[in-house]
């Protein structure tokens, strides 16, 4: 059959990794594997589509702070629908160089798969990936290990470290692989390491590498996510980074979103494994704030007819929360919305951003008149940015199709196949990698 032909061919593409700070765990896993990747159900369905980590991949053309706090931008453009135009709110961050470090005590847990899969290269790659993330802690900061397979064992116990790190780099070096994949087991006990020293008002986190699916030990995942929740709860948050092909991607997903981390996946190569963890690093010391949220507003009258990504909670037909990851050093984000007018006239659209820095509800409000005669955008990237977005949507919609084993209809892939070629330049690279893959569908 032809689809599943095309569909094997995905697994050829090489990783190209995306910008730091943010998710893009669903694009690179889809990049690198195809429909053919792993979830507990044995193939990809439509939840492994996070179309926001599509969109959010690349750099986005959007301003630079030049001081300590976030930029908030709204832009729109008349010109590439019929009865609508097309909204994008823009988030950009600070690099670190503007920004202080954390004043807050760190407390990481590293909860590594040390299962016989992560075997040879890999296991070889982690472990000076580790090296590395330790060595660009602070001093005083505290850090336990795990290693999970068959079982859970602690390798290093909760300590602070100091200027002399050799004996954690000799404890990493002596881990191996063998075993089958236990990853509430692992988890649990890294919790419980970080729960020796956690009080409110620490920055704590566990990081979770694994490149299986949890096949010992409790394999429920609504369990497994309940079992973390208690500890988010109290304010511990959890990173889980993917490697290869047979990843619980569901999994290692919620665990992210519920814990306030981010979701990597990644490919098997040592460049990209340490850039995972010193992303990490950066996130730990760098963070502008937390519990992220943007509402946009528009005057009655006007209709939200479809945000792209994300989970937008309506609280009427013209306003719209977005809830975001933590606000990491470094980082561009967009928003892109279909809206739909009863009637023209110029309005004030709204955005409200709003975090929380050590308990306390920072907020920021931008406007914008829009103009419904302006056939100009006001932002030259919202096209490249809404094309990506129409094709990640429809791939997603395809996916949910290709599980259900029904007839395949490519309509919405080929609509945004085509709107990409009249209203973008489909040799641009960040276009270009969702284009050629779904032309091979």
């Amino acid at each position: 059959m032809k689809t599943n032909l095309t569909i094997i061919n995905l697994l050829f593409f090489a990783i190209l990794f995306g910008q730091d700070g943010v998710s893009t765990g669903s694009y690179g896993m889809f990049q690198s594997n195809g429909l053919n990747s792993y979830n507990e159900s044995g193939m990809l369905n439509e939840r492994m589509i996070i179309v926001e980590d599509f969109v959010n991949y690349h750099k986005h053309n959007l301003k630079v702070p030049e001081n300590s706090k976030p930029i908030l931008s709204i832009d729109y453009d008349n010109a590439l629908l019929k009865d609508k135009f097309v909204l994008q709110i823009g988030l950009a961050t600070p690099y670190k160089d503007k920004l202080p470090k954390t004043s807050k005590q760190v407390n990481v847990s590293l909860v590594i798969d040390n299962s016989g899969s992560m075997s040879g290269g890999k296991m070889e790659f982690v472990k000076n990936a580790l090296i590395a993330f330790i060595n660009e802690l602070e001093n005083g900061t505290n850090v336990s290990i795990i290693v999970f397979n068959n079982d859970a064992e602690i390798r290093q116990n909760n300590v602070k470290l100091a200027s002399d790190r050799s004996s954690v780099h000799q404890i990493i070096s002596t881990i191996y692989a063998s075993g089958s994949t236990n990853i509430n087991s692992g988890m649990l006990l890294g919790y419980n390491e970080i729960m020796k020293v956690h009080k409110q008002g620490m920055n704590s986190r566990l990081i979770l590498l694994t490149d299986g699916m949890t096949n010992t030990g409790e394999v429920n995942h609504e369990i497994i996510l309940a079992n973390s929740k208690r500890f988010n709860d109290e304010g511990i948050e959890i990173s889980t980074i993917g490697v290869g092909q047979s990843i619980d991607f569901d999994l290692l997903r919620n665990l992210a979103e519920n814990g306030r981390g981010s979701n990597h996946f990644i490919g098997d190569s040592e460049k990209d494994i340490q850039k995972v963890f010193i992303n990490e690093v950066e996130s730990l010391l760098y963070n502008l704030g937390k519990e992220t949220k943007v509402t946009v507003e528009f005057p009655s009258g006007y209709k939200i007819a479809k945000t792209y990504g994300y989970k937008p909670v309506y609280e009427s037909d013209h306003k719209v929360s977005v809830h975001l990851e933590n606000l990491n050093s470094g980082t561009t984000q967009v928003i892109l919305m279909k809206v739909e007018a009863d009637k023209i006239q110029d309005l004030k659209i709204s955005a409200h951003l709003e975090y929380k820095v050590d308990g306390k509800i920072i907020q920021q409000k931008e406007t914008l008149k829009y103009n419904s005669t302006n056939k100009k955008s006001t932002n030259a990237e919202i096209s490249k940015n809404y094309s990506i977005a129409f094709m990640a949507d429809a791939l997603k919609e395809y996916a949910g199709e290709f599980v259900k084993g029904g007839n395949l209809t490519k309509t919405k892939i080929e609509e945004s196949l085509k709107f990409s070629e009249n209203h973008t330049n489909v040799k641009d690279e960040d276009v270009k990698r969702m284009y050629e893959l779904l032309k091979m569908l």
